[in-house]
């Protein structure tokens, strides 16, 4: 095992705007490159990363840092998976209403 390598999940964001309270409805995921909602307000960038990791473990952890902190979408999602180590980045929001 190389060393500094940290087996299991971890997040981490950078909050960008104001936050809210926690939602408790479903949070979407819209990856890079698909239509972007017409109106949000963006409040953090969220990651989730580690070694033995992948889709089924990283959009869920996106999902409940957004709604943690009162967002029902993140944008912008981008995935990178190497040979042991994987990684989700996205961009927490609030969809405006219609």
């Amino acid at each position: 095992m190389a060393q500094g390598c940290v087996y299991g999940l971890q997040t981490h964001q950078v909050v960008t705007g104001p936050t809210g309270r926690p939602y408790a409805g479903s949070v979407a995921i819209h990856m890079d490159g698909a239509p972007l909602p017409p109106q949000y307000t963006e409040v953090a960038l969220v990651q989730a990363e580690g070694y033995g990791q992948d889709l089924s473990t990283l959009l869920p952890a996106l999902k409940t840092q957004a709604a943690a902190l009162g967002c029902d979408a993140v944008i912008l999602v981008r995935v990178d998976q190497g040979a042991g180590h994987a990684s989700a980045t996205g961009v927490a929001v609030r969809i405006a209403p219609h």
